[in-house]
């Protein structure tokens, strides 16, 4: 064993991919200390109605947020890493497509809203959270450093706006601010991103692309793209749903309780993210210059999120109602139950999470937008026939069903998958020689 690490110590591409994950890994903890720690202080602040409000509107802000990123979260970065010479036209074009996508998604934001929505507060809300989606197209900076293997700048960038955003949160607590600047605070976070990106860009003395628009790469661009936007988008909504229709099944102190519990899940889940995404250059070299070891690399993938999932859900099992109470307080206890059935479900969501790059790799991109739609056709439906029966809880069993059913069990129904469910049972079963 000692051998072997010490052999790859002194790989230059293993380390080079080392340290960039660990960059990558560095700002997703401190992305994943915000998510909980300020969130609690929020959350203590506003109590479960309130900031069961306040999760209503940015889970509708996050359906809209996955349409203006148009997927190029994982297009892009593959094809910069494929194309490097055509950086700045890639670049250039992907920035475009995201900024035109993200002021149309504003627009039809607003004009839905205004018709659909009865509370004027809301209404406020959603318009205001909803303007930094501009500022999403910025994040092709992002891709950009992850493509170059130098994703330390970018991830240096987003810690400074994420210590940043999240003093700006704890300030408005302290001056006991009401719910209409919080929103205005969310609204900031985006542009706070862009604003760090543009300067370490500018800084590191990066390639403008602003103007290097390329009508030629459009086509290709949105070919593999509209498949993951849509699978973005779906998986968006069902990753939301649920709280929408909390929110309108049940009430907003409810929908407060449920938040809670699924913002200790969203931090640990941003893990597996990381890994699959830092890793996703490293998975492409592998498979064209050393493809005997590209399927026992991603098994290992596998069993290291699924099992880590496992253990976490446990500690979450056992000990469910005194997390709560130590972190979100008193007011949020009946949060516990639904913590304990979320967890679980975070095993699964890994999985899909390395399905996702597993697929985008071997360019099945269209699978796993059939893959993402089936999940939110049976997740919907669990919704309407658990929440009315079981409430929060029932919210939660249907999330479970749905990501055990999209992540795993699909698998078996599509025999271009042979290869990725032997990958899945071997992670699971901890074999990790070649499979047959």
């Amino acid at each position: 064993m000692i051998t072997k690490v010490k052999s790859l110590a002194q790989n230059p591409m293993f380390m080079r991919y080392f340290k960039n994950s660990s960059w990558m890994l560095t700002e997703y903890a401190l992305k994943i200390i915000s998510a909980i720690f300020v969130s609690i202080y929020v959350a203590r602040y506003l109590g479960p109605e309130n900031f069961g409000v306040l999760s209503y509107v940015l889970a509708i802000v996050a359906i809209f947020m996955a349409i203006s990123r148009l997927g190029m979260e994982s297009i892009l970065v593959r094809d910069l890493a494929k194309h490097p010479e055509q950086s700045k036209a890639y670049m250039g074009t992907a920035f475009s497509l995201m900024f035109v996508t993200a002021i149309i998604s504003v627009i039809v934001l607003s004009m839905m809203t205004y018709f659909v929505e009865s509370d004027s507060q809301i209404k406020l809300y959603i318009w205001i959270i909803s303007t930094g989606l501009i500022f999403q197209a910025f994040l092709a900076i992002d891709y950009s450093f992850q493509a170059q293997v130098k994703a330390k700048y970018s991830s240096i960038a987003k810690s400074f706006a994420l210590a940043i955003s999240s003093i700006i949160k704890i300030y408005l607590v302290g001056i006991q601010a009401d719910l209409l600047l919080f929103a205005i605070a969310y609204a900031l976070d985006y542009f706070v991103v862009a604003f760090m990106l543009i300067n370490t860009y500018i800084i590191k003395k990066q390639p403008s692309f602003l103007l290097a628009y390329n009508k030629k790469l459009v086509k290709p661009l949105l070919k593999s793209a509209w498949p993951m936007m849509l699978s973005a988008i779906a998986a968006m909504l069902y990753m939301r749903i649920d709280q929408i229709m909390i929110k309108e099944m049940l009430d907003a102190h409810q929908l407060g309780l449920y938040a809670a519990a699924t913002k200790i899940y969203e931090g640990w889940i941003i893990v597996p993210y990381v890994l699959c995404i830092s890793l996703l250059p490293a998975i492409v070299a592998f498979k064209s210059s050393v493809p005997e070891k590209y399927e026992e690399n991603f098994t290992k993938l596998f069993a290291l999120v699924f099992w880590t999932g496992i253990i976490v859900a446990i500690i979450a099992t056992l000990g469910g109602e005194w997390i709560i109470r130590l972190t979100f307080g008193e007011a949020f206890v009946g949060a516990s139950s639904v913590l304990a059935i979320v967890m679980w479900t975070a095993a699964f969501t890994s999985l899909g999470t390395v399905s996702a790059r597993y697929l985008t790799v071997e360019g099945m991109e269209k699978k796993i937008t059939l893959r993402t739609f089936v999940a939110l056709f049976v997740n919907v439906i669990l919704n309407l026939i658990l929440i009315p029966n079981y409430g929060i809880n029932g919210a939660a069993i249907a999330t479970f069903i749905t990501l055990l059913i999209s992540s795993y069990f699909i698998n078996y129904t599509d025999k271009d998958l042979t290869q990725l469910l032997k990958i899945c049972d071997n992670a699971i079963l901890f074999r990790f020689t070649k499979t047959k």
